[in-house]
């Protein structure tokens, strides 16, 4: 194990760079590898031990890693906010189980929102060649529908790049303007009864327009964000007509939703 980190970090050997450059991508691999040692650090970046330690002081402070003796390890908050493009590596499976069931639910002809997640994303898949309209504040989604046969409308707004989602003000006023059969949304995490959460203020706040702006609303969650808490919370799950999860989702937890009169679907993964 201890020589494929070494392989993986030799990889990257990077020029010097300045502080803020040097601590982006050190925030970039932590995400990437879970776990880092500030003896490779070093090499990598051709500083001393000491720099590394007061980069990974900063990092902490501003809650992207936690300092363990030698090295550090991914904060939760960063693997809540990891880039678009390592969720779409994760829970493949799950997500795409679920993203065919929720795709069973849409009818021709519906107006459906979605939100900026790769569950979404899989979900959007599904429906793209059929004769409905798909509301979304996902710069991925609207590129991955761009021949498909959906009619597709983007909210607008100010991008966050880490998601590739539009947010903000012009965001939710466009949403505030249309009507919506169904939508569906995700989540960074969920614990029962507290709710969806998400690790961003504006992410949050869209999903509740989209909520709003719908006659029925489906929360798309795979089992992996069961009992995990995040920054902010987007809804209670009474907000939501249905939740549509995996067969992994805890026995426990299913027996918590059943007891809080939540209506859920499980599918199997295959």
């Amino acid at each position: 194990m201890a020589t494929t980190e070494s392989t993986t970090l030799s990889e990257e050997r990077l020029i010097r760079l300045i502080p803020s450059e040097r601590q982006q991508r050190i925030k970039q691999m932590i995400v990437e590898q879970n776990v880092l040692k500030v003896s490779e650090l070093s090499v990598v970046f051709g500083v001393s031990e000491m720099t590394i330690r007061r980069d990974l002081e900063s990092l902490e402070e501003a809650g992207h890693l936690e300092r363990r003796f030698g090295g550090a390890v991914a904060s939760e908050q960063a693997a809540f906010d990891s880039n678009y493009d390592v969720r779409l590596k994760t829970q493949t499976k799950q997500k795409a189980a679920i993203a065919r069931h929720a795709a069973t639910l849409v009818s021709d002809g519906d107006t459906v929102a979605i939100d900026a997640s790769t569950t979404a994303l899989m979900f959007a898949k599904e429906v793209a060649n059929r004769p409905v309209t798909i509301i979304t504040n996902s710069l991925d989604t609207a590129q991955a529908l761009r021949t498909s046969e959906a009619k597709v409308i983007l909210t607008g707004g100010y991008l966050r790049q880490i998601a590739g989602s539009f947010l903000g003000p012009l965001a939710i006023q466009t949403l505030q303007n249309l009507k919506v059969d169904l939508s569906f949304i995700s989540a960074k995490a969920l614990l029962v009864p507290d709710g969806l959460m998400d690790s961003d203020l504006d992410e949050a706040e869209l999903k509740r327009a989209l909520i709003q702006a719908s006659a029925k609303t489906i929360a798309l969650i795979d089992s992996s964000k069961f009992g995990k808490r995040a920054l902010v919370r987007i809804a209670k799950l009474e907000s939501f007509d249905l939740l549509i999860s995996d067969t992994e989702l805890a026995l426990e937890t299913q027996e918590d939703l059943e007891q809080q009169g939540i209506q859920f679907n499980l599918v199997d993964i295959y």
